[in-house]
C-alpha cells in the first residue's frame, strides 16, 4: 500500500522549537548586518568575503539538517508489509479464597480488600495467554473462564466476596479441582494455578499434592494475613464465633503454604504493602509459541526514516567539521529512546480537593480519599467499600448530597432506620432531591419486606413443628382415616406454595432495590441460605406423602391446577406494582455481584454432592 503516514506523529511537535530557533537566528543575523560593528571601509580589509559566506552557509545547513532529522525520527512510512502473528500458548487460573476468614482485620482494612487489590495487580503482569478466575468457599465456582480479556477480569474481581457465595466454608480442594478442570477442558498440558488464600489445613495438603503431582500444572500460593492473626469482623456486626462460643482468630501458617508451593513447583509470596510480593509471579509463565498451519497476519508499517540518513550524513560531514557541539546535538537525536514518565503538570494548578475530584473521576478512589471536602471524601470511602468509615465522615456533612450518601452507606451496613432518617434530612435541606426520594422509598420497601420475611419464617417454623407432631401422631395412630391425612397435606402443600410465591415476589422486588438493597441482601446471605435449605428439606418429602395418601391421580392434578390458577391470577394493584418495579429495574444499573450471586446459587442447587469434603464444615 502507498499511503503516506508518520509512525510517530507526536514527534513532529519538535518542529515548533526548531522554527523558533531558526527565526531567532535569522533575526540576529539580519540585525547584525543592519548595524555592523566594524566600519564598512575597514570590514573589506579585516574580514574576508569567503568567511561571511561560510558562516551563512553553515547556519542554513544546520537548520536543514535538524529539520530532516526531526522528519526521520517521526517515522515517515509509505508502505505496509504483511507479517505473521504468533501467540504465546499459556494459561493460568487464579483461585481466590472467599471464606469468612478473609474478613479478618490483621491487614487493614481486611484481608479481602487487600486480596482484591493484589489480584488486580497480578492481572497487570499477565500480558499474554489466557487467564481464568475461580472463587471458593463451601464449594468452588467459575467467576470467569479462560480469557485473554484482562479488562473483564478487572471488572469482576471487585464484585466477589464471601457474601455472594451460596454457602460458608473453606473447601480449597474444590477450588483447585475446578482450576484443573478448566485447564484440562482447554487442552492445556501445562499451566499455572495461583492460589490466593490465608489457610490450608494439614490434611488438605496431602490431597492437593496427589491431585496435582502428575498433572503438569504448577501451584503458586499467595498468603494473605499475618502469623498473629486477628478476629473476623463480619459485615452483620460483631465477631465470628465457633460452635463453642469462642471468637475465631485465623492465623497465617507461612511454612505450610510455602512448603506446599515448593513441592508442586511453584512460588510463594506473603502480603507486603508494596508491589514486591507479586513480582515473584511476574516470570512464572511457561509458554510455547503457538504456530498454526495458517497463522494470522497483520499489516506492519515500514519505517522509511532510515533512508534520510543518506542525505543527513553528507550534509553533516560538510557542515560540522569544526562545530563539534552541534554535531553532538544532532547525534543525540538518534540515541535509543528510554521510557520516561511525563509529569502531571495539570495538578500543579489545582488544590487538594480538585486533585481528589480528578482522581475520583479516574476511579482512583484511594487517592480521592485525601480530600478535605467531607462529601467527596465520604464518597471515595464508599466506593472503596469502607461503608462504616464513609458513614462516620458523611455524618459530619451538612449538605443534602452528604446526607444522601450517608443514607446509602447506612443502607449498605443494614441500618435501614438510620438510613431513612438520613434521607429525610437530605430532603429537608433540598425537598426537590428526587434521588433521595427514590432511595428512601426503596429502603422503606426493603424494610417492609424484611419484616414480612421474618413473619413468614416464624409461620414456617410453626408449620414444620406442627408437621412433625402430625407425623408422630400418624405413627402412633395407624387407624387414622386417609381423608384426614389428605386434607392436612393439601393444606400444607398450599401453604408451601404460598411461601414460594411470596419468596418469588420478594426476590423480584429485591432485585429492583438498587445498590443499597443489594449489599443488605449480601449481608443476610448466610441466613437466607439456611432458610432456603430448610425449605428444600421440608419441601422434598411432601410430594411423596401426597402420592401415598391420594386415592387417585385426578385429585392430584385438580389440586395442582387450582394452585397454578391461584399463582397466575394478579389483581390490578399487583399489576401496577409490577409495572413500577419494571420501570425501576430499567433505571437501576446492573451489579456484577448480584449476577454472580444468582449464578452461584443456581449452580449450587444443581450440584448433588455425595459427601462433605474437608473444609466444608468450617464456617471460616
Amino acid at each position: 500500500m502507498t499511503e503516506f503516514q508518520f509512525i510517530r506523529p507526536d514527534l513532529l511537535w519538535l518542529l515548533v522549537p526548531w522554527a523558533i530557533i531558526t527565526i531567532i537566528q535569522w533575526y540576529k543575523r539580519a540585525s547584525t548586518q543592519e548595524t555592523p560593528i566594524i566600519a564598512p571601509h575597514l570590514a573589506n580589509i579585516v574580514l574576508a568575503k569567503s568567511d561571511e559566506q561560510k558562516v551563512s552557509q553553515s547556519s542554513w545547513l544546520t537548520g536543514l539538517i535538524l529539520f530532516l532529522s526531526i522528519l526521520a525520527i517521526a517515522g515517515p512510512s509509505i508502505e505496509k508489509q504483511s507479517v505473521p502473528v504468533f501467540t504465546a500458548k499459556q494459561a493460568r487460573v487464579i483461585v481466590m479464597d472467599m471464606s469468612y476468614s478473609m474478613y479478618s482485620t490483621d491487614i487493614a482494612p481486611n484481608r479481602l480488600t487487600q486480596a482484591r487489590f493484589k489480584t488486580l495487580d497480578m492481572l497487570q503482569l499477565f500480558k499474554e495467554g489466557d487467564t481464568a478466575l475461580v472463587a471458593y468457599a463451601q464449594d468452588a465456582f467459575i467467576v470467569s473462564p479462560l480469557t485473554s480479556d484482562i479488562k473483564t477480569l478487572e471488572n469482576l474481581v471487585p464484585s466477589i466476596s464471601p457474601q455472594i457465595m451460596p454457602g460458608k466454608g473453606s473447601n480449597v480442594l474444590a477450588g483447585i479441582d475446578q482450576a484443573k478442570t478448566l485447564l484440562e477442558q482447554a487442552n492445556y498440558t501445562q499451566g499455572e494455578i495461583i492460589l490466593v488464600t490465608d489457610e490450608v489445613e494439614t490434611e488438605e495438603v496431602t490431597d492437593i499434592q496427589s491431585m496435582l503431582s502428575n498433572s503438569g500444572y504448577s501451584l503458586h500460593v499467595y498468603g494473605v494475613g499475618t502469623v498473629q492473626g486477628a478476629p473476623i469482623s463480619v459485615p452483620e456486626g460483631g465477631f465470628l464465633k465457633d460452635r463453642y462460643g469462642q471468637i475465631v482468630v485465623p492465623k497465617l501458617y507461612v511454612d505450610r503454604l510455602k512448603s506446599l508451593a515448593q513441592r508442586l513447583g511453584g512460588n510463594y509470596a506473603s502480603y507486603t504493602p508494596d508491589s514486591s510480593d507479586i513480582q515473584s509471579f511476574a516470570n512464572i509463565q511457561r509458554s510455547d509459541i503457538e504456530r498454526p498451519d495458517q497463522p494470522n497476519e497483520t499489516l506492519w508499517r515500514i519505517d522509511a526514516g532510515k533512508y534520510l540518513l543518506f542525505v543527513i550524513l553528507p550534509l553533516a560531514l560538510i557542515t560540522f567539521r569544526k562545530s563539534a557541539l552541534a554535531l553532538c546535538l544532532t547525534l543525540f537525536v538518534y540515541l535509543p529512546s528510554t521510557p520516561s514518565y511525563a509529569a502531571e503538570w495539570q495538578s500543579w494548578f489545582k488544590n487538594t480537593d480538585q486533585n481528589a475530584l480528578s482522581a475520583y473521576q479516574d476511579k482512583d478512589y484511594e487517592s480521592a480519599g485525601s480530600a478535605h471536602d467531607l462529601t467527596l471524601k465520604g464518597a471515595a470511602l464508599y466506593q472503596q467499600g469502607e461503608f462504616e468509615q464513609a458513614a462516620n465522615v458523611l455524618a459530619q456533612s451538612d449538605s443534602s448530597i452528604g446526607q444522601y450518601n450517608l443514607g446509602n452507606a447506612l443502607a449498605q451496613l443494614g441500618k435501614l432506620d438510620e438510613a431513612i432518617d438520613a434521607y429525610n434530612r437530605a430532603l429537608d435541606i433540598n425537598p426537590e432531591f428526587e434521588q433521595a426520594k427514590q432511595n428512601k422509598a426503596l429502603v422503606e420497601q426493603l424494610k417492609e419486606q424484611q419484616q414480612n420475611s421474618d413473619q413468614n419464617d416464624q409461620q414456617q417454623n410453626q408449620q414444620s413443628s406442627e408437621q412433625q407432631d402430625g407425623e408422630q401422631q400418624q405413627s402412633q395412630e395407624p387407624s387414622q382415616s386417609n381423608s384426614d391425612q389428605q386434607g392436612e397435606q393439601d393444606a400444607q402443600q398450599q401453604d408451601s406454595q404460598g411461601n414460594e410465591s411470596d419468596e418469588q415476589q420478594s426476590e423480584q422486588s429485591q432485585n429492583a432495590n438498587g445498590e443499597e438493597q443489594q449489599e443488605s441482601e449480601n449481608q443476610n446471605q448466610p441466613e437466607l441460605a439456611n432458610k432456603e435449605s430448610e425449605q428444600d428439606s421440608d419441601g422434598q418429602p411432601q410430594p411423596q406423602q401426597v402420592d401415598r395418601t391420594q386415592p387417585n391421580e385426578a385429585q392430584g392434578e385438580q389440586s395442582k391446577q387450582q394452585v397454578q390458577g391461584q399463582m397466575r391470577e394478579l389483581t390490578p394493584e399487583e399489576k401496577e406494582k409490577a409495572q413500577q418495579l419494571d420501570q425501576l429495574l430499567r433505571r437501576v444499573p446492573d451489579d456484577p455481584a448480584i449476577l454472580l450471586k444468582n449464578k452461584m446459587l443456581l449452580e449450587s442447587r444443581q450440584r448433588q454432592q455425595q459427601r462433605q469434603p474437608v473444609g466444608a464444615e468450617k464456617s471460616w
